[in-house]
């Protein structure tokens, strides 16, 4: 190695080797790389750690995995090694079995104390993976140790990533004032840091994104989506955060542009976690069969559920959205009531197998559950419940207040009618929302009382709407009308 090489070595060494561009920058990190030969991170455990985490920092996760699990490497690991391998597990959400998370667990007994700031990396991530395995409560309890690790360290920047990880859980339990909170938190340490790598603020707009789709703010969801995750295939990223920005981008998607619009982004999503993150995401199959669960294709969505149960989700966003979808299909019990979004979507489950009074007794309960959050996505999520009961609400004297929660009512009834987008084939065929509704059913294998009891009205309603719907297409039987909608593509599965 050239003289000027040796120095480069020597200074990332008394930088603290992979904890180097914390504490100087990845410009600097950068800069001593490029001093060192090619394949010095062959001999060297520091330099292999400088090349990995300015491969993670630009996008590059997949590739920095190729870098740690080469057979050449000619130097002995030490713990700094493993606290790798844990940080890209981190990014790149590979499966995380009890067993590896006992061996990362015994890694906390040998970290050097007099490290704070390579203890908040560790603590920083085995964080992640309890959210990973569905343990919220010792996520919260590892993220603070992270916290006050990074505080002793005096080290604001890596503080904002752990508020940014807790505010994520919060949005996945419902606790959405906590996550308003914890991302200003984010943003003042980021202030304070006064530190910039690339696309810091993308990241926590991804999860203010995620409190405003929970509140049905759908439309600033659908504007900021492929920008957002463009940033992530360039930028710092994790799993959980992908798999989030996928399920209210594909959601809102499909509330405010219909199925097709919304299996096209999927699409797009899952084309780049597989470049991001190298590998797919059990969480986006599971999202899939949400859509057809919501545009009547309960076959489908059963047959997803039966490819995907028996693996291993992996992921807290996608273990709410198969915990919700299996017992939307009455194929689990039901959702854990315990978090705020858990009771209201109690409530509506409630209300899914009740009638009359009992329905919108239920109804009224889960409103007013959401009234302490503000959520609103649930409702659209679980939005056949409401089928029929809107008039009968509306004279529910304790939601037809002037106040805030009669705001919030009218503001759920408006987006769950809306929510019922008519594809642009039949639109143009002159379909109402109400006769698409009633086609869906139909194709679905509906009888005109089945029919009747979806959507809340009377099998006379439903013949009105039949002979309607077959003067619109030129048709006269139940299966020339179903053949109709087919060869439109309209109900088509892919």
């Amino acid at each position: 190695m050239s003289r000027r090489g040796a120095e480069a070595l020597r200074e990332l060494h008394r930088g603290g080797g992979f904890l180097y561009p914390f504490r100087h920058g990845y410009g600097a990190l950068e800069r001593l790389l490029e001093r060192m030969p090619v394949d010095a991170w062959r001999r060297d455990e520091a330099v292999l750690g400088g090349v990995v985490m300015l491969l993670v920092k630009r996008g590059q996760a997949a590739r920095a995995k190729s870098y740690l699990t080469a057979v050449e490497l000619e130097f002995d690991k030490t713990d700094q090694f493993t606290v790798l391998e844990l940080l890209l597990a981190l990014h790149l959400g590979e499966p995380v079995s009890e067993r590896k998370l006992r061996n990362w667990r015994r890694l906390e007994r040998t970290l050097p104390i007099s490290e704070p700031l390579l203890l908040g990396l560790y603590y920083n991530s085995m964080m992640a993976m309890y959210v990973r395995l569905g343990r919220p409560a010792d996520a919260r309890v590892t993220g603070q140790q992270a916290i006050s690790c990074y505080r002793e360290a005096r080290h604001v920047y890596l503080e904002h990533f752990i508020h940014i990880h807790l505010a994520d859980l919060d949005v996945i339990e419902g606790r959405l004032h906590r996550a308003t909170q914890g991302l200003a938190a984010a943003e003042r340490c980021l202030s304070q840091s006064g530190v910039r790598y690339g696309n810091e603020e993308a990241v926590i707009a991804i999860a203010r994104l995620a409190v405003h789709y929970e509140r049905g703010e759908l439309h600033s969801v659908r504007t900021g989506a492929a920008k957002l995750r463009n940033s992530l295939l360039v930028g710092d990223s994790w799993s959980e955060l992908f798999i989030q920005l996928t399920r209210i981008a594909v959601l809102s998607a499909y509330f405010l542009d219909g199925s097709q619009a919304a299996l096209a982004e999927l699409a797009d999503f899952q084309a780049d976690y597989a470049r991001r993150h190298n590998g797919d995401a059990v969480a986006m199959d599971g999202l899939k069969a949400l859509i057809w669960h919501l545009d009547w294709h309960p076959d489908a969505a059963e047959r997803i559920w039966d490819q995907i149960r028996e693996r291993p989700i992996q992921s807290a966003v996608g273990q709410m959205l198969f915990s919700e979808l299996g017992v939307a299909l009455g194929r689990a019990e039901m959702v854990d009531p315990s978090t705020p979004r858990g009771r209201v979507v109690e409530a509506l489950q409630q209300a899914r197998t009740a009638r009359g009074r009992r329905r919108c007794d239920a109804l009224e309960r889960a409103l007013r559950r959401a009234f302490e959050e503000g959520h609103i996505a649930p409702f659209l999520e679980h939005r056949d419940v409401f089928l029929g009961t809107n008039s009968a609400l509306a004279r529910r004297g304790g939601l037809r207040t002037r106040g805030r929660l009669g705001r919030m009512v009218s503001k759920v009834c408006r987006l769950v009618t809306e929510s019922y987008v008519v594809p642009e084939a039949l639109r143009r065929a002159g379909f109402s929302r109400r006769q698409y509704r009633v086609a869906a059913a139909l194709q679905s294998g509906a009888s005109n009382k089945q029919i009747a009891r979806q959507l809340g009205t009377s099998e006379a309603t439903v013949k009105y709407h039949l002979t309607n719907l077959y003067r619109l297409t030129g048709t006269s039987k139940r299966g020339q009308l179903i053949d109709f909608m087919l060869d439109s593509e309209v109900f088509s599965i892919s």
